[in-house]
């Protein structure tokens, strides 16, 4: 058997792994924005059919450097949920789809508002410690933010609460 890697300083040794998966999501990002820039961008409000892949290209680049600078500057350690294989693992994999059922089951009967909300209170279950506190500042935040992008900003034709607004 061979002994584990030594600590450096104090610190675990950098996670080569991650440092690889880092590069390989930039290199996926690259070649993403490499093959959609002879494609037409369009606007936020007239997307034309290279919007959403430069966006997804600029995404991976992003994450790839976030993945790559966090495990180079510090090893975490990995997070308690993350290795538990019990209630928390059960309860993602149902209420966070499930929340994403009701949002697309209450957006067009009742509005881009009340969707939301029932997305949060839903997704808000599968935490493994619930937070009043969370639950309603992301219940008054969320429509707003959502109402900012996609009805202000992005012109979208939603009605915040069906037949009121």
């Amino acid at each position: 058997m061979s002994a584990p890697a030594e600590k450096q300083g104090g610190k675990d040794p950098i996670d080569r792994n991650s440092l690889v998966a880092g590069g390989i999501m930039i290199l996926i990002g690259a070649f993403v924005l490499l093959d959609v820039s002879g494609m037409r961008l369009g606007t936020p409000t007239r997307m034309g059919p290279g919007f959403y892949p430069m966006l997804i290209g600029i995404a991976c680049i992003i994450l790839g450097l976030m993945i790559a600078i966090l495990e180079a500057h510090a090893h975490l350690e990995p997070d308690s949920t993350l290795t538990d294989r019990g209630v928390a693992v059960w309860r993602s994999r149902v209420f966070v789809p499930l929340s994403m059922l009701v949002f697309a089951l209450l957006l067009r009967p009742a509005g881009l508002a009340p969707a939301s909300v029932g997305l949060i209170c839903v997704a808000c279950l599968a935490a493994p410690h619930f937070s009043l506190a969370r639950l309603i500042g992301l219940i008054v935040v969320t429509p707003l933010l959502a109402w900012f992008i996609f009805v202000l900003c992005l012109g979208l034709p939603f009605e915040m609460i069906r037949g009121i607004l």
